[in-house]
């Protein structure tokens, strides 16, 4: 059983006072997290930030322009970084686990990290298809994956979820990320027999780590990864 990789959910987003912000991604640093993961969306304009919710202050973030959205949030006590920001942090220290929230920016996001980063140091992961193969697409050393586990979708797309091989392929994905409860032991057995790593999120039960560890996941998506390094060790110590 290779040693599950303990990924910070937006940072150490459990133990900071603001989940995707700089105090939460250098705390994922110092406990010594494997990775951290962290969310891009693009303001109006074009400004990459750093955040999860589609929606700022009652409006869409693709509506505002960064300035706006940086005023507000210090007026509030928030940090919102930009992706170079980020980058830069990371770089050399830690690798990164981006998630591109929309579609459009991808050659954006490729731009920026071959400037200031390496793809041995990253990965990038989408729900959108597209998204995932275009960046492929722009550089095909570059770990690409889909996640699955997406609220609110029909019948035909959650089938795609539990088969996602056919998509996997299609979109030269190198690693799938369901909603844990999608990650049996059979789908993990049968993800890696075709060759994909598997990185469940967001796991924050510790019940629920040791199981996915056990299962042989690649690695897990959690807001504690000080809570999943613990267990990591204490599986190891019993071997």
């Amino acid at each position: 059983m290779n040693d599950t990789k303990i990924i910070a959910h937006r940072g150490a987003s459990f133990l900071a006072n603001n989940e995707n912000s700089i105090e939460a991604i250098q705390l994922a640093m110092d406990i010594g997290a494997d990775m951290v993961e962290f969310d891009v969306r693009c303001t109006m304009d074009g400004e990459l930030i750093i955040y999860h919710d589609s929606v700022f202050e009652d409006t869409p973030i693709s509506w505002q322009k960064f300035d706006e959205i940086e005023r507000a949030a210090n007026a509030k006590g928030l940090d919102i970084p930009t992706f170079e920001e980020v980058v830069r942090l990371c770089a050399g220290k830690v690798k990164m686990d981006i998630e591109l929230k929309e579609t459009g920016y991808e050659r954006k996001v490729v731009k920026i990290l071959d400037k200031m980063s390496d793809p041995s140091q990253y990965s990038i992961k989408s729900f959108y298809d597209n998204s995932v193969y275009k960046v492929k697409k722009l550089n095909s050393d570059i770990e690409t994956g889909l996640l699955t586990g997406m609220k609110d979708i029909g019948i035909n797309h959650r089938i795609s979820e539990f088969l996602p091989d056919r998509r996997l392929k299609a979109a030269k994905c190198d690693f799938v990320s369901p909603y844990y409860r999608l990650a049996t032991k059979a789908f993990v057995d049968w993800m890696h027999k075709l060759g994909y790593k598997v990185y469940p999120w967001t796991v924050n039960s510790e019940i629920a780590m040791r199981i996915l560890m056990l299962k042989g996941v690649d690695g897990i998506i959690t807001d504690k990864p000080d809570a999943g390094l613990f267990i990591r060790n204490e599986i190891q110590g019993r071997r």
